[in-house]
């Protein structure tokens, strides 16, 4: 197994567990209604976020540290260009069917509650790392072609 492949799993299980978290927080209670008097939900929110960036930041150092092993060749670069290019079409069609489902639960108010501007500002970043763990892993396993 590759270090990229290393990486891209234990990335995948950060911003999965990451996402799981934030969606559990996200739809506890009335966040949508109460939103700008729950101070504590969006700092919680924002706190899980950065717990997914830390996890990202630790991955790196210790992948860094190892010395002597060959990190990447020829067939990893190709995987990566791969995995970022599937995972840049779903993560925007992903964006586009949530903003599209939200004009349309909301189009007769006349607007979107802020909670859920949030919602898909936070969501898309995990959703686009989680789309590049999994696609560098499929493409891995398919190898490469």
């Amino acid at each position: 197994m590759s270090m990229q492949m290393k990486r891209a799993i234990i990335n995948l299980v950060i911003w999965v567990s990451v996402t799981l978290l934030f969606l559990i927080v996200f739809f506890s209670g009335n966040t949508v209604a109460a939103w700008g008097d729950n101070r504590v939900k969006i700092v919680m929110l924002a706190s899980l976020l950065g717990i997914g960036y830390i996890g990202q930041l630790i991955l790196s150092i210790v992948f860094r540290k190892r010395k002597n092993i060959i990190t990447t060749d020829e067939r990893d670069v190709i995987i990566l260009n791969k995995a970022m290019s599937n995972s840049f079409i779903v993560t925007l069609i992903y964006l586009f069917l949530v903003a599209m489902a939200l004009y349309l639960y909301y189009e007769k108010n006349g607007f979107v509650p802020v909670a859920w501007l949030w919602f898909i500002a936070y969501n898309v970043v995990m959703a686009a790392n989680i789309t590049t763990s999994g696609f560098l892993i499929f493409h891995h396993h398919k190898g490469g072609n």
